[in-house]
C-alpha cells in the first residue's frame, strides 16, 4: 500500500518537475569541479580523494559511458559531443591536473580517469583535435621524472593508447612528432582552463626525453618519415651487418620514444607493461611506421642494450652446468625475487634476468613487422654476438680464461637453444658459420680448437654448443659445416676387381684352425651370439614387413649393415649380449627420423648421392645442388661381391679377437692399419679428400673415446647420431655404409669404430675380473645415479666400451629406420 502511495508522489513529481537529462547531469558535475578550484586554498594540503572532484569527474565519464550504449548507429551522444567539440574542456583540466598535481593525488587520479574513458567508450573519438591534443600533453608529463611515484598509471595510458593505435592504425600519425605542433604551442594551457586552475609553478622541461631535444619551428609540415628515410631500406639485406641509425631530431616516434623510457624501471610490472605497449606498436602492418621505428628510433639499439647490461651483470665464476636448468620466459616473475638475498644457486638471479630479456626480444622479433624484426636481429648480431665473440677466444691455458670460455658457450647455447624466431636464428647462425671459405672462418675453427683441448670442462661446452648448432641449424650453416664436404663424394673411391685374400681363404679353409676354433669356448659363445644377432635383425625385418623376396637384394644388404655396426664389438666385451633394448633404439630414431624430415622438408638437399667433381679437398658450392623431392636411395646396391667378402672378414675377424692372445691381437691391429678396401683402390690415386675441419675433430675425438670421460663421449655420440639422421644421401653413404669403398687414407665412422674396438679388446681383458667391472659400470650408469657423476672413481676404459656398445646399437638402429623409410615412399 505504501509502495503504491509513494510511486504515485514520484508520478506526481515527475510531471511538475521532469529529472534532468545525462547533458544537464554532466554540466552538473563540470560546473561542481569548476566552484571547487575556485575556491580551492592550497594551503590546506588536503588530498583529492578527500574531495568530491573525484565522484564528480567518475560521474561525467559513466554518463558518457551509458549515454553511448543508448544511441544507435554509431552516433555521437552529446555528452560524448560537448567533449570532442569542447563545449566542456574536461580533457584538458585532466592534462593541467596530470601537470599540476593539485591537489595531492590529482595526477594519478587524471591519469587513471583518461585511461577509464579510453577503455570504455566505444568510439573514443581518438582523431579529433580536442580528444588528442590533451592526451599528447599528458603523454609529455608522463616522462617528466624517472621513478616517478605514478608510473603504473603513466604506463596504462600509454598502453592504452597502443591498442585504440593497434585497432585502426592510422591514428599512428598523431603521435609523430611531424604532426604534433611546435613545443610552446603543445606545452600552451588553455586560458579558460588556466583561469580554472591557475598554474603557478614553471613547468620544467621534462628529462631524459629525446622528444624535446630540440626546438621545433612551426609551420611542419604533416607526415610521418622524411622524404629520403627509404633510400637505403629497400638495401637493407639479413646478412648486412646492422650499422648505427643516425637519427633526425624532427622525426621522433613518441609513443616508441615514452614507452623505452619505462624499460629501467625499479617496478617489474612497469617494465611488463612497457614492453606490451612496444610488442603492440611495433606490430604494426604499416610499412611507414616500420621504417620509422628502424631508421629514427633507438629501439632496436635500446632493446639489445639492455640485454649486454644484462649480460655483463652475469658474475664471470657462475657454473656452466647451472646454465642449463633456466626454463624462464619474459614475463616470468619469481616468487623469491622479493628477497634479494635468496639465490637457487649463485648467479641464478642474473641469469634469470638475462634470460627472460632474451625470450623477449626472441618474442618481440617475432611479432613485430618483418623490416623491424630483420634490424633487430641485425643489432643483436652486431651488438651483442661480436661483443662476446672474444670470450670464445681463450687467451691462455689459464683456468680462470678458460672457465670464462665454458661460461661463455655455455650460455650461447643456451641462447641458441631457446630462441624460436626465424630472424634471429638465421643471424646466429650466419654468426657462427661465416659467409667465406670454411677453413678461413675464425670463429668456427676457435669452437673446433676448444673442442680439442685439454681442458675437458670446455670441451664438454662446446660440444653441447655444436650438438645445439645442429638441431637448430639452417640449411646454410649444416651446409657449411658438414654438407659442402661430402657433396662432392671425394671420400668414395670406385672399387677394382674384388679379389680374395689367398692367405685369408687358405686360414679359413684349414681344417686344423676349423677344429682349433671349434674347441675354443669363447668362440663357441661368439658364434651363437652372432647367429642370435642375425635371427633377432631377421624377425624385426620380418615384423615391419621388410623381408619381402622382391626386396631380397636390398634386405640382404641392410641385413649386413645393421650386422656390421652390432658386430663391432666382440661378445665377451658386451655388457648387454642380449640386446634387448635393440627395438628401443628404433623406435627413438624413428621419431628423431621424422622429426630431421619435417626439419629439413623445406631445404634444397638432393636425393640421390651427387657424382659431382670428384676432388678430396672439394668445397664447392651448395648452391648448384639440383632440387628434388625428399627421398634417396640408401644403400647401395652395387658391389655386392665386395661387399660380402668385407662382411665374411669382419665376422673372421671379430672371432679371432675372442681366442688370440695378446701379441695375435698386436699384430693382427698393426696389419691392420692398411685399409682393405685399399687393396681394390687404384694406386694411381694421389688425391686425398680433406673431410674439413668439424669431421676432422669429430673423428679425433672419437678415436680418443677411451681415454675421455663418461659425459664427453656421450654428447660426442649424441652429435654423430644427429649427423647420421639427416637426410642427405651423401651424408647418410659417408657415415652409415660400413662397407662403402674409399679414397686413400679416408677416415670413416666405421673404420674409427673397429679401431676404437681394437683398442678395448686388447686393454680390457688384462684388467682382473674385467667382466664383473664391466657388469657393474652398466649398471651404474643406466641407473642414472647423482653419486655416481660426483665421485671421481670412473673407469673411463669401461665407461667408453659402454657408451660405444650403445652407439652401435644406435647406428644399427638408425640405418633400418631410414631404410624402412625408403621402402615405404618406393611402395
Amino acid at each position: 500500500m505504501l509502495s503504491r502511495f509513494s510511486d504515485v508522489l514520484q508520478t506526481a513529481a515527475d510531471v511538475l518537475a521532469p529529472p534532468a537529462t545525462k547533458y544537464e547531469d554532466f554540466e552538473y558535475h563540470w560546473k561542481m569541479i569548476v566552484n571547487f578550484y575556485q575556491a580551492y586554498d592550497e594551503t590546506t594540503k588536503v588530498h583529492i580523494e578527500d574531495t568530491r572532484v573525484p565522484h564528480h569527474l567518475h560521474q561525467m565519464f559513466q554518463l558518457i559511458v551509458d549515454e553511448e550504449k543508448e544511441q544507435q548507429g554509431g552516433t555521437v551522444g552529446p555528452c560524448l559531443e560537448a567533449v570532442v567539440q569542447r563545449s566542456i574542456g574536461v580533457l584538458d583540466a585532466l592534462a593541467v591536473l596530470a601537470v599540476t598535481d593539485r591537489p595531492p593525488g590529482a595526477r594519478a587520479m587524471a591519469l587513471n580517469l583518461a585511461t577509464t574513458l579510453l577503455r570504455r567508450t566505444q568510439q573514443p573519438c581518438l582523431n579529433s583535435v580536442h580528444v588528442y591534443r590533451p592526451l599528447q600533453r599528458m603523454l609529455v608529463q608522463c616522462n617528466e621524472s624517472p621513478a616517478s611515484p605514478t608510473e603504473k598509471e603513466e604506463v596504462e595510458l600509454l598502453l592504452t593508447i597502443c591498442g585504440l593505435v593497434r585497432k585502426e592504425s592510422g591514428l599512428a600519425n598523431i603521435f609523430t612528432t611531424p604532426f604534433i605542433e611546435d613545443r610552446i604551442s603543445l606545452m600552451s594551457i588553455p586560458e579558460d582552463i588556466q583561469q580554472l586552475i591557475p598554474v603557478k609553478r614553471k613547468v620544467n622541461k621534462p628529462k631524459k626525453n629525446p622528444l624535446f631535444d630540440v626546438d621545433m619551428t612551426p609551420p611542419i609540415k604533416m607526415a610521418i618519415v622524411r622524404k629520403d628515410s627509404f633510400n637505403n631500406s629497400a638495401a637493407d639485406d639479413a646478412s648486412v651487418k646492422s650499422q648505427k641509425t643516425v637519427y633526425d631530431d624532427n622525426d621522433k616516434f613518441l609513443l616508441i620514444d615514452l614507452l623505452l623510457s619505462y624499460l629501467n624501471s625499479a617496478d617489474n610490472q612497469v617494465v611488463l607493461r612497457a614492453c606490451e605497449g612496444i610488442m603492440i606498436v611495433s606490430s604494426l602492418p604499416e610499412d611507414d611506421i616500420a621504417n620509422l621505428i628502424t631508421s629514427c628510433s633507438p629501439c632496436c639499439e635500446t632493446i639489445v642494450d639492455k640485454l649486454c647490461t644484462k649480460y655483463r651483470a652475469i658474475p664471470n665464476d657462475v657454473d656452466p652446468n647451472d646454465v642449463d636448468q633456466l626454463n624462464i620466459t619474459w614475463a616470468y616473475v619469481a616468487q623469491d625475487f622479493g628477497d634479494k638475498s635468496y639465490n637457487k644457486f649463485h648467479g641464478y638471479r642474473e641469469l634469470t634476468s638475462f634470460f627472460s630479456w632474451l625470450d623477449y626480444c626472441d618474442t618481440l622479433m617475432k611479432e613485430c613487422h618483418p623490416t623491424i624484426a630483420a634490424h633487430l636481429a641485425r643489432t643483436f648480431r652486431s651488438n651483442f654476438l661480436e661483443g662476446v665473440e672474444s670470450w670464445l677466444l681463450p687467451a691462455s691455458n689459464n683456468s680462470s680464461f678458460v672457465h670464462q670460455a665454458a661460461l661463455t658457450t655455455a650460455l650461447l647455447a643456451k641462447c641458441l637453444r631457446v630462441i624460436d624466431s626465424s630472424d634471429l636464428i638465421n643471424e646466429f647462425s650466419n654468426w657462427l658459420v661465416g659467409d667465406g671459405e670454411v677453413s678461413e672462418w675464425p670463429l668456427l675453427l676457435a669452437l673446433i680448437n676448444n673442442c680439442l683441448t685439454e681442458d675437458y670442462d670446455l670441451t664438454l661446452e662446446t660440444l653441447r654448443f655444436f650438438e645445439t648448432i645442429i638441431e637448430r641449424g639452417t640449411e646454410h650453416s649444416m651446409d657449411r659445416i658438414v654438407v659442402s664436404r661430402v657433396i662432392s663424394r671425394g671420400y668414395y673411391s670406385p672399387p677394382g676387381p674384388a679379389t680374395v685374400d689367398t692367405d685369408e681363404r687358405d686360414r679359413l679353409n684349414d681344417l686344423s684352425f676349423g677344429r682349433e676354433r671349434d674347441r675354443n669356448r669363447e668362440a663357441m659363445k661368439q658364434l651363437e651370439h652372432e647367429d642370435a644377432i642375425n635371427e633377432q635383425i631377421s624377425d624385426i625385418l620380418s615384423h615391419e614387413g621388410l623381408d619381402n623376396k622382391e626386396q631380397g637384394e636390398n634386405v640382404e644388404n641392410i641385413h649386413r649393415v645393421i650386422n656390421s655396426f652390432l658386430l663391432v664389438l666382440p661378445r665377451a666385451l658386451l655388457s648387454d649380449p642380449v640386446g634387448a633394448d635393440y627395438e628401443h633404439y628404433i623406435h627413438d630414431a624413428q621419431r628423431h627420423y621424422q622429426l630431421w624430415l619435417d626439419i629439413t622438408a623445406s631445404f634444397h638437399w638432393p636425393s640421390e648421392p651427387n657424382w659431382m667433381e670428384n676432388t678430396a679437398s672439394s668445397t664447392h658450392s651448395y648452391d648448384s645442388r639440383p632440387e628434388a623431392d625428399f627421398h634417396f636411395s640408401a644403400f647401395d646396391t652395387l658391389h655386392t661381391d665386395t661387399k660380402k667378402l668385407l662382411s665374411k672378414e669382419l665376422t673372421d675377424e671379430d672371432q679371432s679377437k675372442a681366442q688370440s692372445t695378446d701379441k695375435d691381437v698386436k699384430d693382427d691391429v698393426k696389419s691392420d692399419t692398411s685399409d682393405t678396401t685399399d687393396k681394390r683402390i687404384p694406386q694411381t690415386i694421389e688425391d686425398e679428400f680433406d673431410e674439413g675441419p668439424f669431421f676432422k675433430m669429430i673423428f679425433k675425438l672419437l678415436s680418443r673415446m677411451p681415454d675421455q670421460p663418461y659425459q664427453v663421449n656421450l654428447h660426442l655420440t649424441s652429435i654423430i647420431s644427429k649427423l647420421a639422421l639427416l637426410p642427405h644421401p651423401n651424408l647418410h653413404e659417408f657415415l652409415l655404409n660400413p662397407n662403402l669403398p674409399t679414397s686413400k687414407n679416408t677416415r670413416t665412422l666405421f673404420k674409427t669404430l673397429q679401431n676404437i674396438a681394437r683398442r678395448l679388446t686388447l686393454e680390457i681383458p688384462r684388467m682382473k675380473n674385467y667382466k664383473k667391472i664391466i657388469e657393474d659400470t652398466r649398471q651404474q650408469l643406466m641407473s642414472e645415479d647423482p653419486s655416481y657423476d660426483i665421485s671421481g672413481d670412473h673407469n673411463e676404459l669401461v665407461e667408453s666400451l659402454i657408451v660405444l656398445e650403445e652407439f652401435c646399437k644406435e647406428l644399427a638402429a638408425i640405418a633400418f629406420v631410414k631404410y624402412q623409410h625408403i621402402l615405404h615412399m618406393h611402395r
